[in-house]
Order: C-alpha cells, then sequence, then structure tokens
C-alpha cells in the first residue's frame, strides 16, 4: 500500500472538509457553499463518503480527493499537502533509525512472550485442562510447535516479570501491546488464562497474539492485541508466514475465518490457508495476497454472520483485486492500457453448521472436494440474491434481474457474458435477447456499477485504466509532444502524485530551453520524485512509432479527460436522486452540460484513436 493510499484510509474527508466548509447532509453526500469561488446562493459543493472525494457543481468546476482540497485550501503544492496529511494521519513518510530500533525492540518482545507462553503450555500444571482441550480438538505436537501455540497463566504479572527478567523496560512491554493499565496507572497482564495464538506477519516476525477464553466467565470469547507500530489488525492475516509459499505453488489462497481453522488445515497438509483476524476480510489483507496469487476462496462459518461476511468479503475482493491495467498492443510500437479481470474469485459452501476444522478433521477429502469445487464469484451472488426472491412472480423475476444485470454488465470476457446472461435467462424465464438489449443499453450508461440501484448507494468503478501513467510516460520518452496537449488541464488528473508530476511538467517546459527529463525528475520535491523515477524508468522500455506518438498521446489525453468527465456525469445522477427540490433545477442544468462536454470528448476521441492493426494473412 502506498503511503497516499495509507494517509486516505486513516482520513476521512468529511471531517477535514467540514473544519474549512459549513456541511449540511443531502442524502448519503454532503452539500455546502464552494470555498474556492464567490456563491453564497446554491450550495455547489458536494462531498461524496463513499469515494472520499469532492466536487464543486458551480462555478470553478474542481474536484478532488483530500490532497487537492488542501492543496487549493492552503496554496501548497502536493509535497507540502502531503507532509500536512500525513501529520495528521500519523503517518511517517521517512523511517528513521531510532524508530526502526524501535521496531526491532517491539518485535523482540512479542517474540520473546511467544516463547514463555508456549514453554507454559507444555509445562505448567496449570495448563493440564488445556493441553487436554488442544488434544479434544484433535490438535497434535507438530502443529502446537509450529505455530508455537501457548498458554497466558492466570496471574496479574506472570509475563511482566519475565519480561522485566530479560531487560524489557515496562513502557516497551505496554508499547506491544502486552500490558493494561487501571485508573492509578497500574499495570498488569493483558493476557489471563487463554490460549495463546503467537501471530507473526510476512516475514516470520513476531508481531500481536491471538488469545482464546478457556472459561465460560471469560469475555471476549477471543482477544487480539491492540494496534501497536508493528501491528495492524486490518494488515494481518494469521499464517501467513507459513503458507505463502504454498499459495503460490498452488496458485490458490483459502481464506478463513478462526486460528484452528488455519491450525487444522496446515497440519493436515493444506498449507495453502490463511485466517483474516475475524469475519471482516479488508483490501490490506488482500492485497498482500495478490502478490502470492489471483486466485481465492473464501470459506468462512457456516452461520448467518459468517455468510454476511463472505459477500462482504467478495464485494471488497471485487473492488479491490479484479481489475488490473495490462499493456494491450494497438499497432506498430504502441499500446494501451485496458482494464482485464485478474483475479478468480470463488466461495467454499460449508456444510450448515460446520466449521473449516471440523470437516478437516473429520474428512480430509471431503475438505479437498469443497475447495476443488468451490463456486465462481458470479455463481455465488446469482445463488445469495435469489434468496429472497419468489422467481415464480413477475416482481420477484424483474427484483432479480435489477440485481444481477449491472453485476453482469462488469464481466470483459464475452464468452462469460453470454454464459450469465444465458444462465439470468433461464432463472427468470426470459427471452436471451431481452436479457443482452437490457445488457446493451446499461453499457451505454453509468448504470453498470450500481450493484444495487434500491439502496440509492453511489456508483463505485473499478480502478480505472491509468491513462494518466501512460500518458506522462509518452510524454516523458518524447517532451516535445507536450504541445500536442495543451488544452489538457491538470484538474483532469484524478490523482495527486501523477497530477503534481504533470503540473511541474508544464511548469518546467515553459521554463526550460530543452526538456531534460533528468534534470526534470531531479528537481521534483521528494514525495512526488519516487512515482517520477518509476514513470521515467517506463519510459525507457515503451517502443513506439514516432509517426504515430502525437496521436496516440492525444488519445490517452482525451481518454483521461473523458474519465473525468464520466465521473462527473455519475455524481450528477446520483445526487438528482437525493438533492433537495431548490437544487434539482441547477443539477439537470449540469446534467445536460456534461453530458455535451462527454459526447465531445467522445468525439475527439473517436477522431484520434490510434486504429486496430489490420489482421495480418
Amino acid at each position: 500500500m502506498s503511503v497516499v493510499d495509507e494517509i486516505k484510509q486513516k482520513l476521512d474527508i468529511v471531517d477535514l472538509v467540514s473544519q474549512t466548509v459549513k456541511l449540511r447532509k443531502s442524502g448519503r453526500s454532503y452539500a455546502g457553499l464552494c470555498p474556492f469561488h464567490s456563491n453564497t446562493r446554491t450550495p455547489a459543493f458536494y462531498l461524496f463518503p463513499e469515494t472520499q472525494t469532492w466536487h464543486c457543481f458551480g462555478a470553478c468546476g474542481m474536484g478532488g480527493d483530500i490532497f487537492t482540497f488542501v492543496m487549493k485550501r492552503d496554496n501548497v503544492d502536493f509535497g507540502d499537502a502531503m507532509r500536512m496529511l500525513a501529520e495528521r494521519a500519523g503517518v511517517t513518510l521517512h523511517r528513521d533509525p531510532q524508530q526502526d530500533s524501535n521496531t526491532k525492540r517491539l518485535i523482540e518482545i512479542n517474540r520473546t512472550a511467544a516463547e514463555y507462553y508456549h514453554y507454559q503450555l507444555k509445562h505448567h500444571a496449570e495448563a493440564e485442562r488445556v493441553r487436554t482441550y488442544l488434544g479434544k480438538r484433535q490438535i497434535n505436537a507438530w502443529a502446537i510447535d509450529s505455530f508455537e501455540i501457548g498458554y497466558a497463566l492466570n496471574s496479574y504479572n506472570a509475563l511482566l516479570e519475565h519480561l522485566r527478567s530479560k531487560g524489557f523496560s515496562v513502557s516497551e512491554i505496554e508499547s506491544a501491546g502486552l500490558l493494561v493499565s487501571n485508573e492509578e496507572g497500574r499495570v498488569r497482564d493483558r493476557f489471563r488464562g487463554r490460549l495463546m495464538f503467537p501471530i507473526r506477519n510476512r516475514r516470520g516476525e513476531y508481531t500481536a497474539f491471538g488469545a482464546r477464553a478457556m472459561s465460560d466467565d471469560q469475555q471476549p470469547k477471543y482477544l487480539n492485541s491492540p494496534d501497536s507500530p508493528i501491528f495492524s489488525k486490518s494488515d494481518t492475516l494469521y499464517g501467513l508466514d507459513a503458507a505463502k509459499n504454498p499459495i503460490r505453488e498452488a496458485n490458490l489462497a483459502v481464506l478463513v475465518e478462526g486460528y484452528t481453522d488455519v491450525v487444522v488445515a496446515h497440519q493436515a497438509g493444506f498449507k495453502n490457508v490463511v485466517a483474516s483476524l475475524g469475519t471482516a476480510l479488508t483490501e490490506k489483507q488482500l492485497s498482500q495476497l495478490s502478490r502470492l496469487t489471483k486466485r481465492y476462496a473464501l470459506a468462512l462459518d457456516a452461520d448467518e454472520a459468517g455468510a454476511a461476511a463472505t459477500e462482504r468479503g467478495l464485494n471488497l475482493a471485487r473492488q479491490a483485486l479484479s481489475y488490473k491495467n495490462a499493456p494491450v498492443p494497438v499497432g506498430p510500437g504502441l499500446i494501451v492500457f485496458k482494464e482485464r479481470l485478474d483475479a478468480e474469485l470463488l466461495i467454499v459452501e460449508m456444510p450448515p453448521g460446520r466449521d473449516p476444522d471440523e470437516v478437516i478433521l473429520q474428512d480430509p477429502e471431503a475438505w479437498r472436494v469443497l475447495v476443488s469445487s468451490a463456486t465462481p464469484l458470479l455463481d455465488y451472488y446469482f445463488n445469495v440474491q435469489a434468496r429472497d426472491l419468489d422467481l415464480t412472480t413477475a416482481q420477484g423475476k424483474s427484483e432479480l434481474a435489477k440485481r444481477l444485470l449491472p453485476i453482469i454488465a462488469q464481466v470483459k470476457d464475452n464468452m462469460q457474458r453470454e454464459h450469465y446472461a444465458q444462465e439470468l435467462a433461464r432463472r427468470t424465464r426470459s427471452d436471451e435477447r431481452m436479457i443482452l438489449e437490457q445488457l446493451s443499453a446499461l453499457d451505454k450508461s453509468d448504470a453498470p456499477m450500481r450493484v444495487k440501484q434500491s439502496a440509492r448507494e453511489l456508483p463505485t468503478k473499478p480502478t480505472a485504466a491509468r491513462y494518466d501513467e501512460y500518458l506522462l510516460v509518452l510524454a516523458l520518452r518524447d517532451p516535445t509532444l507536450l504541445a500536442e496537449i495543451e488544452f489538457l488541464r491538470a484538474d483532469d488528473f484524478d490523482q495527486p502524485d501523477t497530477r503534481a508530476i504533470y503540473d511541474a511538467m508544464l511548469e518546467y517546459n515553459a521554463r526550460a530551453v530543452a526538456f531534460d527529463v533528468d534534470e526534470f525528475i531531479e528537481g521534483l520535491d521528494e514525495i512526488a520524485r519516487d512515482a517520477g523515477e518509476r514513470l521515467r524508468e517506463a519510459s525507457k522500455r515503451i517502443q513506439f512509432n514516432p509517426n504515430e506518438a502525437p496521436r496516440e498521446l492525444k488519445a490517452a489525453a482525451y481518454r483521461l479527460r473523458l474519465q473525468r468527465y464520466q465521473t462527473e456525469l455519475t455524481q450528477l445522477r446520483y445526487l438528482l436522486t437525493e438533492a433537495p427540490q431548490d437544487e434539482q433545477q441547477e443539477l439537470t442544468r449540469r446534467v445536460f452540460q456534461v453530458s455535451g462536454l462527454v459526447a465531445q470528448t467522445k468525439r475527439a476521441l473517436d477522431a484520434r484513436t490510434v486504429p486496430k492493426p489490420t489482421s495480418q494473412r
């Protein structure tokens, strides 16, 4: 995860902007008077919490994210905005030696604690009942040692005294999340009388613990270490250090819910299994797995909470992982970036009332069959969306089509798309041609990404093709081409780093006698320089026909502008469904205006798009 993404994740745009702009709730968005142009009559400034973006539909027409807002509000560049927001979010831009030393110290404390807990489990008389419990759960000695499972004595300070004897201070132990303090400031062990599962990061470093209660009066049943400088629950997958190579070898990551699910799976030889720490799967966790495989199977507990978490997890996975920007040849020496499906998302449908570890222990082959026959994402969605509908009625059929057509519209592979259109026609007993016509209509609007129209959710699109990066790569390869796209504005870029680079490129080009790419990159703010260096290296590798380059650069510029207008149009249509009556007229006027800009940009793009190569005989 980039620093930009980390900052965005930790800060909320509504909290940030409300300190400057008086906002009022407008449906699921927020409205106010734009701070960047004179307007005292009609709110034209809107915030979209779902996408963490803002846009003014009034005179200035500006928009962006938290970075652009701070840049325009405080009249600072991207680097300064990054530093200001990083400080607000508690994100460190550059690690220092002292911080690295503190990190190693905290990891060492957790490692020492894990060894202590593990020893107590194997040798202390108090842990006899826990050893009996593990035996009943059929967790063997290999698994106990491999995962270094342990036991926390039911004592207020047993671990504290042990760690102090090893030279660790109370403040260090507390920073590692192993102590709690009362109102008088007295500290005691956080974990007492619990079965302990050490949590290790991808590199096998000890960062935290998961603790299971061993009696009914202990609450909660599972207790995790708090977030610390070395641990974030939302970033972590239990068992990833042991599973990373098996996941790569199997080209499949199986995600379960509990610690024992992972332990039993590995014990039985299914070592490509990891667990989220709780039922909610996060984008950070999926991002870690994306480095190992593009195939994911979710096998959460077969109860209502698990089923709901499965659907949430798959929604997140589809947004976070399902699209990538792949270079696609479009002519001699020319490429563009297009969206391609980049993940196979599966669901392991558990038998009613059975958890993964129970299935594995009773019949390992049954587990193997469940995973190998996991249901593809769309098939699962078909089943889930139809559960509460009566498909013998016209209303039920219509509702199912409303729910599933936007999902099918996201399928890029024509054969798969046709297959699911046929399946929807079969389930609703409809004419397949009618389904295909409705899909075609969706393709011509912004509706394809509106998964639940009835819920009036703000439409969100999968990560768009990186026309911004491709354009900059072309421009860095031949800066003289910048004259071909003088119409392009920095506001057409929706990412703060590429926007900053394009702005700096225009400024440099205006004052320099000749464009020296290396000098330009060195002159960038240190915050933007990393992105600039990456794009410069990409520009050295790209091959293109100089005669086609101007047209290709213009095409990329118009695609970028079209992307901006289409996003704005989607936002406007969404606002029209919830805006007060007094704002409807202005929003409708803006819809017509932006629709015209979309059509105009499409015509310009059609006139400049590089033609597809003819087939060779």
